[in-house]
């Protein structure tokens, strides 16, 4: 029996060094996010892909609005996740978080 290593490789990662220069490139900074052993890489929306994105919206096609955040903002990582249904399903969920943005404080005065 054999005892697995706890680094283990997901499929789709990069390089340390990929992705430093990603966090140099993009100043906004970027994200990961991981699902069923693989692990895809996206860059901090700015405004304006959050405005593209947000112009698929449809009642009937959801999904439209994160496959176009997915397709602006990807760096890199597998591209099976955005491909295969129930990952991208999974992505779409924390993909949400991006489109919310930073907390505001409304505050009378």
């Amino acid at each position: 029996m054999s005892i697995e290593n706890s680094t283990q490789t997901l499929v789709g990662q990069e390089s340390q060094e990929t992705i430093d220069q990603w966090k140099t490139k993009y100043r906004q900074g970027i994200y990961a996010l991981e699902v069923d052993g693989h692990i895809v890489y996206f860059k901090n929306p700015s405004r304006h892909e959050i405005n593209c994105a947000m112009s698929k919206a449809d009642r009937e096609r959801a999904l439209d609005v994160f496959e176009e955040l997915a397709k602006l903002t990807f760096l890199g990582g597998s591209e099976e996740v955005l491909s295969d249904d129930q990952m991208f399903v999974g992505v779409c969920q924390e993909m949400k978080v991006k489109l919310e943005g930073k907390r505001a404080k409304l505050v009378n005065l």
